[in-house]
């Protein structure tokens, strides 16, 4: 049944790779741009906060054009701006217009997703809804991966600006081929922090800080790396090695946190991580070993996000929580996301490129602390672990949307 839901969906999936190539790329290379030309660390932490702006605004109000005009006209509305916000660039290098067009990128890149993953929720039901996403999540690591490695190319401005406009445009192409009932979208409600912390401490914590690190990898881990003297196409390298760390650590977290608990896999990966960044510190000029590392960074922090909202999940007493919860740790994570980069930006103008490593310490360091004050919570409470991707988290909210419908249907019935 998975196979044959994947080959139906197949110009989905070939949509949203050529999306993620090109957004890998964007996404990846306007940092190494702004330090090539020299615009302090702390200034380009500012410009790709934008970025989570954008997507902020768009995960409000993107709905509402999404829901006048469709979804497949939307996804063409969106791509056809995404297009245009990127070739933009290269009129002006005015920061304050590179700091709009970044946010308009992540306004486009988070609409484009809302349209995307509604498809994808919608045949993602309960049964295999694990193995789709997993299927899902292969299809980000490895496009996104590509995006960041065309990096390596070494291409100019206008190149790399060229070509990730072309690959959004032709992302839009296979959505059309598509022939399926459009889907429903998420119903939007306030969210509440203190609630939740009383609830599950540990996952609002670990969405916070995660946002931070995955995001802030993203977009500050080619000026660490360029900010050593090494290559672009070497921060291409070393960022792809993160990522097929990520993507590897897939295999075993979920399996190893459903049998010893979230809390102790929450534990690990920030072992994990921890190593790594301080092994930074010692690596000095060696390359190879910096590509070593990453590898094992990407393995610990790649899957914060997932685990944390697994554990909030264990931790409920009824699924009406969920709703709740699932909403709060969204918020938890973009508002991570949004101050990654300033904050980043901060410490490698106070510490160099050491800085940037300094933030990976400080905050896995927190959050192991915390999560070894925490309980297990016991084998016969733990929910099935499924796969997120680190990307984003709107299907997380279309799922919510889905309980939402099932909850009104027994209210009324």
């Amino acid at each position: 049944m998975t196979k044959r839901i994947i080959k139906t969906l197949f110009p989905l999936f070939l949509g949203m790779s050529l999306l993620f190539i090109g957004n890998g790329l964007v996404v990846s290379s306007l940092s190494a741009m702004l330090k090539s030309k020299e615009i302090s660390e702390i200034a380009i932490g500012l410009i790709n906060s934008c970025l989570f702006v954008g997507a902020i605004l768009s995960t409000l109000t993107s709905h509402v054009i999404v829901s006048k005009v469709g979804h497949v006209r939307a996804f063409a509305i969106f791509s056809a701006l995404f297009a245009v916000a990127s070739l933009m660039y290269e009129i002006s290098l005015n920061l304050y217009f590179w700091a709009f067009l970044r946010m308009c990128l992540g306004y486009c890149y988070y609409a484009l997703l809302v349209v995307i993953e509604s498809w994808l929720n919608e045949r993602a039901k309960d049964k295999i809804r694990s193995r789709i996403l997993a299927f899902y999540e292969g299809v980000f690591y490895i496009s996104f991966g590509l995006g960041i490695l065309i990096m390596a190319l070494e291409l100019s401005q206008t190149q790399v600006f060229i070509i990730s406009a072309a690959f959004i445009m032709l992302s839009s192409i296979p959505l059309n081929l598509i022939k399926t009932k459009e889907p429903r979208l998420p119903e939007r409600e306030s969210v509440s922090l203190p609630k939740i912390f009383n609830i599950a401490p540990l996952a609002l914590t670990g969405s916070f800080i995660a946002g931070i690190l995955i995001n802030g990898f993203f977009t500050m881990a080619s000026i660490f790396i360029l900010s050593q003297n090494f290559s672009l196409s070497q921060a291409s390298y070393f960022m792809a090695f993160a990522m097929i760390g990520g993507f590897v650590s897939q295999f075993f977290m979920g399996g190893f946190s459903d049998k010893f608990g979230r809390r102790m896999a929450i534990i690990t990966s920030c072992l994990i991580g921890l190593t790594a960044s301080i092994t930074f510190l010692f690596a000095n000029d060696n390359l190879n070993m910096l590509y070593l590392i990453a590898f094992f960074l990407g393995s610990g922090i790649f899957c914060l996000y997932a685990l944390s909202l697994a554990r909030a999940n264990d931790m409920l007493t009824h699924k009406s929580q969920s709703i709740q919860v699932g909403r709060t740790l969204l918020f938890s994570y973009s508002f991570g996301s949004l101050v990654a980069s300033s904050i980043m930006g901060v410490m490698m103008s106070l510490f160099g490129a050491a800085g940037f490593i300094y933030v990976y310490i400080v905050l896995l360091i927190i959050l192991l602390g915390f999560a070894i004050t925490q309980k297990t919570v016991p084998l016969k409470h733990r929910q099935t672990y499924n796969p997120y991707t680190i990307k984003t988290t709107i299907i997380d909210e279309l799922k919510i949307n889905d309980e939402i419908s099932d909850i009104k249907a027994k209210t009324k019935a």
